[in-house]
């Protein structure tokens, strides 16, 4: 799948470039690539090349400008947490190149039957162990470029994400209508309310992936690894499981009311235990769930900005979707 603003990735210009890179980063640790170079993936945001060597096949990934931290944040999160994440050869922070070993299987090929979502509930524990110690490394976090969504800034980014009228695809068949964006716009005040009475709880903000799926966890010798971190922010740490679960419900067509996520939700609070009791726990997850479509909704900003109308036009249920999500829980 490509599209206009994905030329790049396939341009042989770009692709020669890429290569000559590559291959010297391979030299410099003793790998040949030995066979031809496979681009299984082809986005507007980023695209992975598959490359074969002789220690076996090494991913390469590149992403917009916009996600160029990706690249950084990786790197340090695999040097601080080596045993969740992927096994990074080398980077480019500046150019967004990352150069990985193979990651194995994704979880995604693992799930087969709903009761193999029980996989979450050992991912889960290991994520938010992640994201308890790098409460720690923030500062570091932002200083590579990792977008700050925290709670004293959320309202400001939710009042620019209503300015992006393009985005919302306002008054455009299946966009925004006029009287949503009304009702968006007298939210202002409660996004503010919810983030001040988030913030009066002990739970400190951290790493969010944005977009944790069976898609972006991997499993390698029976080792599950975190992968694809271009999404993330700084903000709540509780704002990751809103995709978790959108994911799910897509897969599975579980009810709001299944019991995989009180089960899964126990499981990831049961983490938290040393920053609030568990009743109080449970009481931060529920306002997060009231702002997580906006958190959510914020990680596809600079990605659908960065699109020309027509390529955004495949993507215009996007914004939508999450921002009406956001209406029908605050309702």
């Amino acid at each position: 799948m490509t599209d206009s603003s994905s030329i790049l990735w396939i341009q042989s210009i770009w692709l020669e470039k890429a290569k000559i890179w590559i291959d010297d980063e391979l030299a410099r640790q003793g790998i040949e690539r030995i066979g031809t170079v496979e681009q299984p993936h082809i986005r507007h945001w980023s695209t992975v090349l598959k490359l074969p060597t002789n220690v076996g096949y090494i991913y390469f990934k590149a992403v917009m400008s916009e996600l160029v931290y990706e690249a950084s944040l990786t790197q340090v999160l695999s040097h601080w947490y080596p045993e969740f994440m992927p096994q990074v050869l080398a980077v480019d922070g500046k150019l967004g190149w990352l150069l990985m070993k193979d990651g194995g299987m994704r979880l995604r090929e693992s799930l087969k039957t709903e009761d193999d979502i029980r996989h979450w509930q050992s991912i889960l524990p290991i994520y938010a162990q992640v994201q308890r110690e790098s409460t720690k490394r923030i500062d570091e976090l932002l200083r590579i470029g990792v977008p700050n969504h925290r709670l004293t800034v959320l309202p400001t980014r939710f009042k620019e994400l209503l300015a992006n009228t393009e985005v919302l695809n306002l008054d455009r068949p299946g966009g925004i209508s006029l009287a949503e964006y009304q009702r968006l716009q007298d939210y202002t005040a409660l996004v503010t309310n919810l983030c001040d009475r988030l913030a009066a709880y002990g739970v400190p903000e951290s790493i969010h992936h944005g977009d944790l799926h069976d898609g972006n966890v991997f499993i390698h010798d029976g080792r599950y690894l975190l992968f694809d971190w271009g999404d993330s922010s700084i903000a709540h740490p509780f704002f990751t499981l809103h995709s978790t679960y959108r994911n799910l419900t897509n897969r599975f067509g579980l009810e709001k009311t299944s019991c995989w996520f009180e089960l899964l939700t126990e499981c990831y609070l049961n983490s938290w235990v040393e920053y609030e009791t568990q009743e109080k726990l449970a009481q931060v997850f529920h306002l997060v769930q009231r702002l997580s479509p906006i958190a959510s909704a914020l990680r596809l900003l600079p990605v659908l900005s960065s699109m020309d109308e027509v390529t955004r036009k495949k993507y215009d249920e996007w914004m939508p979707s999450l921002l009406r999500e956001f209406l029908n829980l605050n309702n």
